[in-house]
């Protein structure tokens, strides 16, 4: 009997639908087809951070996720939020067996890292799979949405997204088409510091961008010649200082300093620097977490150290 109940859940995870789970399913349909999905999934895998942030703004705690080895890879907010996880490896190379030892009975996985291994994740359990990486502020809210419905909870998300958008209507610096703020003449910059004085700039469109654009904080329109074909694109300090930003937000963490710019009289001469208006801001809550906690986040700190001085 033992035996016999083992096959019968090693073939219940199949992207295939057919014995996907004990109870009734759901077809939810995502960006690499159609998966046969429980009812009421209850024990979650998450392969990237945008889809465990939004899991979190509903407080669902997934079973596994990805955490690149480091649990301060998510940012505080979420991992208050979900409790204890199981860590399943990188996001860009989750681990298989791991994830098979969970027994999961919902992947969600992500379009630019995953695809080249969704057959073998849609074998381990139904899997669906969304694009978030490099989405701006309309296009994460679209996922969000995706991400609750194949969750069955697309009620509780949308109430999640009518409340977070609520709350950026109360942050947004302005009602009306003009600046109501002394700072009207100023932009902003969202840039993370490479290597070799390099610099990574946030281009329009870009997550960061239009939270800030969201809540009125003016964003450098020189940066639309970034990105190219991602969100983003590499410039030397030159490059910098041909934007020339009235404030600047610098992205950083425990590796990703602005220690490098320091004697570099480029740098020393940019408009923000010469006004004491550079703000390091944490990278992993403006860059890699990407959901609506996040979101959330970005749009009171930005809103707050913009109007500061």
């Amino acid at each position: 009997m033992s035996i016999v109940l083992l096959t019968s859940c090693g073939t219940a995870g199949g992207g295939s639908g057919e014995d996907a789970a004990s109870g009734p399913t759901r077809t939810v349909e995502h960006d690499m087809g159609e998966a046969e999905v429980p009812a009421q999934p209850q024990r979650i895998v998450a392969l990237e951070l945008p889809y465990i942030d939004m899991l979190s703004a509903l407080r669902v705690s997934p079973v596994g996720l990805v955490d690149d080895g480091d649990p301060e890879t998510l940012i505080p907010e979420v991992r208050e939020r979900i409790g204890e996880w199981e860590s399943v490896g990188s996001r860009s190379e989750p681990n298989l067996e791991q994830i098979a030892k969970l027994e999961p009975d919902l992947i969600i996985a992500d379009n630019e890292r995953h695809a080249a291994i969704y057959e073998e994740l849609n074998e381990i359990a139904p899997t669906v799979v969304f694009t978030a990486r490099y989405a701006g502020y309309e296009k994460t809210l679209d996922v969000a949405r995706e991400v609750g419905n194949a969750i069955n909870k697309s009620d509780e998300m949308n109430a999640e997204i009518g409340r977070l958008e609520g709350r950026l209507d109360e942050l947004s610096r302005t009602n009306s088409d003009g600046d109501n703020s002394e700072n009207g003449d100023r932009d902003s910059l969202a840039v993370i510091p490479r290597e070799r004085g390099t610099a990574q700039v946030l281009g329009e469109g870009s997550y960061v961008a239009d939270i800030l654009d969201r809540v009125r904080v003016p964003y450098a329109p020189e940066a639309a010649a970034y990105p190219a074909e991602a969100d983003s694109a590499s410039t030397g300090l030159e490059g910098l200082a041909e934007i020339d930003p009235a404030v600047l937000f610098v992205m950083t963490d425990a590796e990703t300093t602005m220690d490098h710019w320091q004697s570099s009289e480029v740098w020393q001469k940019l408009t923000a620097v010469e006004n004491e208006d550079v703000h390091a801001v944490s990278r992993a809550q403006w860059t890699r977490s990407r959901g609506l906690v996040a979101m959330e986040l970005i749009a009171e700190e930005a809103v707050e150290l913009f109007d500061e001085r």
